[in-house]
């Protein structure tokens, strides 16, 4: 017992110093362990097996398949059109909108959706960004406590509950809770928070927009869209983009294809390309009336008008018909360097073949800041040219590739398209079937988390390699390292040591004081510890100390699943908080003013609700 207590001890300095990472730290807690003859080698890798562990990592790739399909982009930007141009409805409207998505996703996915949001939303109604953005990541801290899978504390207090023999939470029972917390979150921010929060200047978060006007400002991309339709009296008709050798023989890139009046026929041949096709429009026939959405040159225009007696109309170019006609959840727009070393220097190129080539559609050349014209180049150190692939295809190349340099995170801006496409429809069809299901308890919560995942990849909203950069996996680590920590706690007896301490201290209180102090330690630890380390170490303390009190455990692991959610009073002390600390330019000194008040209204509404909800006998 005494050398769990001094590991235990030198755990949380070590996660409260932050000198190691907090999974290096949750490692050598678990190591120590094993190496002091405390847990057995199955017992050290329990967590590993644990079916919290399961959950959380199976719910890293759903929250990435909605905001890989543009659901969560969408959602944001509908909350930015309800706002109207009014300051205080965006500031309701982005807490509301990050506190339901968080009930579904992670804390950490939900934020990264919205912070461009709304930043881009903030300068365009000329208000801060520092006014938006720590009640973004406070909301959702506080929207994890709308559902079972919210955050990773209430996994692991309904865990415990069910561990100790009684039953768990059910899935949408945490709202009862978290609906009055949030109603408070929204009420305080808005009249209050909107008056401490400071007014930063910062930096505008380059989003989706300003990205594309940069690339028309170096490559001109606007001047070169146009509108082609086909005549009944074309002889492009019955032929295909592959045929027609547009591309490689013309220097004509073709967008997007508006099918006039498809036939079954033609449908089935564009959604089953063969395998060695880039894009799905290569194999599609064309029909009478059909139209594409090309860029090119004027003279490359005309060529096409007199060789296949088709119709043109140029068309104005903005950013919006850049995300409706040239981008999507599959296809993006990227800059490639060309490298010093690379074997392309000094090489001609056909723009077309290379495209085959490396499975990209080459819009535009960029030598010294001027869009070079043409179809064939000798291509020089530090050339960029801007290309149109599919996501997957750029990352390959910026994997793998030494001949060329990415510029910026191309893959990032397909979370912000804001399009719900075939596969967002399915990835929220996957979210309401792991919803049902967890309702109504079919199968147990980690099954139906790793079905809902398996089916946003079978469907396609997501691919493996994405599913495994998805999955952050220092909370994985952290969460599946700590769980020992519990059970060594438990083994030696030193759950109960404390518990009893606890109780003596607190048990001929009124319940209501042993709750507040289950919520104040549980916070504390909190502010400077991983919320899901947090939780587990308290877990079976405040299990033992409960029994022995004889209360029903529930009021108890509600309380610190809630009070585990309420580090407001530092930056470190959840990702969400991080994430917005450099983006509005907070200090410490920000996170203390606006999270004290918000931390001691939700103690005083916990403590009073709590027992009410969640009896102590």
């Amino acid at each position: 017992m005494t050398v769990t207590f001094v590991i235990l001890t030198l755990t949380i300095l070590l996660f409260i110093s932050g000198k190691l990472r907090p999974d290096i730290v949750a490692l050598l807690s678990m190591l120590s362990l094993y190496v002091f003859g405390i847990l057995t080698v199955q017992e050290a890798f329990s967590g590993f097996s644990n079916t919290t562990v399961v959950m959380i990592t199976g719910l890293f790739v759903v929250g990435e398949a909605l905001s890989r399909t543009g659901v969560t982009a969408w959602i944001g930007n509908k909350i930015v059109a309800l706002s109207q141009n009014n300051s205080n409805t965006l500031l309701i409207l982005l807490i509301l909108g990050a506190a339901i998505i968080s009930g579904f996703i992670s804390n950490t996915g939900t934020v990264a959706s919205l912070i461009p949001v709304a930043i881009a939303s903030a300068w365009r109604l000329k208000t801060p960004a520092s006014k938006m953005l720590i009640p973004l990541a406070f909301a959702a801290n506080t929207g994890g406590l709308l559902t079972l899978t919210g955050t990773p504390p209430n996994i692991i207090a309904n865990q415990a509950m069910r561990a100790a023999g009684f039953p768990g939470f059910s899935f949408f029972e945490y709202a009862l809770i978290g609906i009055p917390l949030l109603i408070v979150l929204v009420l305080y921010m808005r009249y209050l928070g909107i008056k401490i929060l400071p007014s930063n200047s910062s930096n505008k978060r380059e989003d989706i927009d300003v990205s594309i006007q940069n690339l028309e400002d170096a490559y001109q991309i606007f001047e070169g869209f146009w509108k082609v339709r086909i005549r009944p009296s074309s002889n492009a008709i019955g032929k295909t983009l592959r045929t027609l050798h547009l591309d490689t023989e013309m220097g004509i890139s073709v967008l997007k294809i508006i099918p006039k009046k498809p036939t079954p026929a033609s449908l089935l041949k564009k959604l089953t390309p063969s395998e060695d096709e880039e894009f799905l429009e290569e194999s599609y026939i064309l029909h009478m009336n059909d139209e594409l959405i090309v860029n090119c040159s004027e003279n490359r225009i005309q060529r096409l008008i007199d060789r296949y007696n088709v119709a043109a109309m140029k068309i104005a170019g903005d950013g919006d018909f850049v995300k409706e006609n040239v981008l999507s959840d599959e296809l993006g727009l990227s800059e490639l360097i060309v490298a010093p070393r690379s074997t392309y220097r000094g090489k001609k190129i056909n723009l077309g073949r290379f495209g085959k080539k490396h499975k990209v559609q080459v819009i535009a050349l960029n030598r010294y800041n001027k869009r070079i014209r043409g179809r064939e180049f000798v291509l020089r150190e530090g050339d960029s040219l801007l290309v149109r692939a599919k996501w997957e295809d750029i990352k390959a190349i910026q994997d793998e590739s030494k001949d060329f340099l990415i510029v910026g995170h191309p893959e990032e801006l397909a979370k912000e398209i804001g399009k719900i496409s075939t596969k967002g429809i399915l990835a929220i069809g996957a979210l309401i079937f792991m919803v049902v299901f967890l309702v109504l308890g079919v199968f147990s919560s980690s099954i139906t988390i790793l079905l809902t995942a398996m089916l946003l990849v079978a469907g396609g909203s997501i691919n493996m390699n994405q599913s495994y950069r998805a999955i952050n996996w220092n909370v994985v680590i952290i969460i599946a390292c700590m769980l020992p920590m519990g059970l060594a706690l438990q083994k030696t007896g030193a759950a109960k040591l404390i518990a009893n301490s606890m109780v003596s201290f607190l048990g001929a209180m009124n319940p209501r004081f042993f709750l507040a102090g289950v919520f104040l330690i549980t916070a504390t630890l909190s502010q400077i510890m991983s919320n899901s380390a947090t939780a587990i170490l308290m877990a079976p303390i405040i299990i033992n100390a409960a029994l022995q009190l004889g209360y029903h455990p529930a009021p108890f692991m509600m309380i610190l699943a809630v009070s585990a959610s309420t580090a407001f009073l530092t930056p470190f002390g959840t990702t969400t908080n991080m994430m917005v600390m450099n983006a509005g330019n907070y200090s410490f000194k920000d996170y203390l003013k606006i999270g004290s008040g918000l931390l001691g209204v939700f103690f005083v509404i916990s403590i009073i609700l709590i027992p009410i909800l969640w009896p102590f006998y």
